[in-house]
């Protein structure tokens, strides 16, 4: 593509910067499901990882070992990758729906079309709003599920079916875990319960992150709603300060929850095998 087409392009008309981001977006989307598929690439992919995890994390615990005997590491390693790559897709899509969002928005502004002009745009921006939601709680738990990898792994194992010795070496998990720190207990068991802590903590803290970030929206849309004249523009900010303030106040109580979780993790662990995940 030659210069002056990549200019056209980033100069275009909004209708066309709209359908050009759109049919980017509807890329990066299908690319969200299946570009993690090319890392199948070994003995585990997506299609065998549940059985794999759990032969590695009953060879694990049977260890008497810290470190992670070659199947689990190699699962967990995939298990990184593939959550690797969905955050950094789950990240471009966003970037896509923000920039469509603010084109969208521009172009609502600068239309002098009737009512029924308008409000194919403002449903399309809805959509893009959904969208760019959607990603951003894809990018957070795909990055949670990067940091802690093989904490991401353990629902696997009271998942799908069961045989005798996963049943018996979590029937061993349960009865350790009831009583740590104190007595014996299986060096696997240490580094579940803090990669566990790991796990949430990662949570916890994107999403003070996020409620910061949605806490500053709110308080420009609100300061803005007092500078503006024009109906449009007031519903507007009105909407979106309100929606951001609703969504930092439901994001703090999931940093709270996780804080918790990650704090008290031997028995947020204990819950999980006992069915409270």
């Amino acid at each position: 593509m030659s210069r002056f087409e990549i200019r056209s392009r980033l100069t275009a008309t909004p209708r066309r910067q709209i359908g050009l981001l759109t049919a980017l977006a509807g890329a990066v989307l299908v690319a969200f499901f299946l570009a993690p598929n090319a890392l199948a690439r070994s003995s585990v992919n997506t299609a065998n990882v549940g059985d794999t995890f759990r032969r590695g994390f009953v060879a694990y615990w049977g260890s008497g070992s810290e470190d992670f005997p070659t199947q689990l590491s190699t699962t967990v390693a995939f298990w990184f990758r593939f959550h690797l790559v969905k955050a950094g897709v789950s990240a471009l899509l966003l970037a896509v729906a923000v920039v469509l969002g603010v084109v969208l928005s521009r172009h609502l502004r600068q239309s002098t079309g009737g009512r029924t002009s308008r409000f194919p745009l403002a449903l399309y921006r809805a959509l893009v709003g959904v969208l760019g939601l959607f990603a951003l709680v894809a990018l957070l738990a795909n990055l949670q599920g990067a940091a802690a990898p093989f904490a991401s792994l353990m629902p696997m194992l009271t998942s799908g079916g069961a045989d005798g010795e996963l049943t018996a070496t979590l029937d061993q998990v349960q009865q350790q875990i009831a009583v740590y720190p104190e007595g014996r207990h299986s060096p696997a068991l240490a580094v579940m319960i803090s990669d566990f802590a790991l796990y949430h903590a990662v949570l916890a803290a994107m999403a003070v992150i996020v409620a910061l970030a949605m806490t500053g929206a709110s308080v420009v849309c609100w300061r803005r709603l007092r500078t503006s004249s024009d109906t449009r523009s007031r519903r507007a900010m009105k909407f979106g300060g309100t929606g951001s303030a609703i969504l930092a106040a439901v994001v703090l109580v999931i940093a709270y929850a996780n804080t918790t979780t990650a704090t008290h993790s031997p028995q947020a662990l204990a819950d999980f095998f006992a069915g409270g995940w």
